[in-house]
């Protein structure tokens, strides 16, 4: 092996990463509460992986199935087949970057709160070089992330859709506003119903009342003179 042929593994495997990083980015850029959420799914990683290889497995399978079934080789048939194979893959990509900023949050810098994609960058890379191990990071630790972002990018969208029904709903229900008290019926014969009625209806004989004339003041007496 030449000093050429090393350059040109080295070179296509820091493309490699560099590809990933540039998609874990994009998708924390362009979904951020879809990446949080993943992120909060990494915290179940044996649910997740399962739900992620009940995505992939049949996926793979049919763009197989697609691709070798084509005897005509049809190009239109061939590109079917290749999307429906690698768009397991795209969803792994953008899923797995919440595995990254999951990482990045155990590895806390100045300036994370201001700039969140620091997180993702940082945990990208530490999962990059987890990548770079023979055979455990090329056969265990690389299938893992694709399939369990996979997993986490699925459970994600539907848990998204989940809340944005549930808020839309929310927003359409009307105020529920506390009923006034009933008025008290004019033909109920309970003392309760008589107490109201007497303090709310002002009776006849009150009004028709006449009013007492005030009294003129007295003069005084005046004093008899003696004869």
């Amino acid at each position: 092996m030449t000093i050429a042929d090393v350059l040109g593994v080295v070179l296509l495997i820091l493309g490699a990463m560099l590809v990933f990083q540039a998609y874990w980015l994009a998708g924390a850029g362009l979904f951020p509460r879809l990446v949080g959420q993943a992120r909060d799914r990494y915290k179940k990683p044996i649910s997740t992986t399962l739900i992620g290889l009940a995505v992939v497995v049949p996926t793979f399978l049919l763009g197989f199935v697609v691709l070798v079934g084509n005897e005509e080789n049809h190009p239109i048939v061939k590109v079917i087949g290749v999307v429906i194979g690698t768009v397991p893959l795209l969803f792994g990509a953008i899923g797995s970057a919440g595995l990254c900023q999951l990482i990045g949050l155990g590895l806390p810098a100045p300036g994370d709160q201001s700039q969140n994609w620091r997180r993702v960058w940082r945990g990208g890379w530490v999962l990059n070089f987890c990548y770079l191990l023979p055979f455990i990071g090329w056969l265990v630790i690389l299938p893992w992330g694709i399939i369990s972002g996979c997993g986490a990018f699925v459970t994600s969208l539907s848990g998204n859709t989940a809340l944005r029904n549930r808020a839309r709903n929310a927003g359409r229900e009307p105020r529920r506003t506390s009923a006034p008290k009933p008025v008290a019926r004019l033909d109920d014969d309970s003392p309760r119903s008589s107490r109201l009625q007497r303090s709310q209806i002002p009776s006849g004989d009150e009004g028709n009342k006449p009013q007492p004339r005030p009294r003129r003041p007295r003069r005084p007496s005046r004093p008899k003179q003696e004869e």
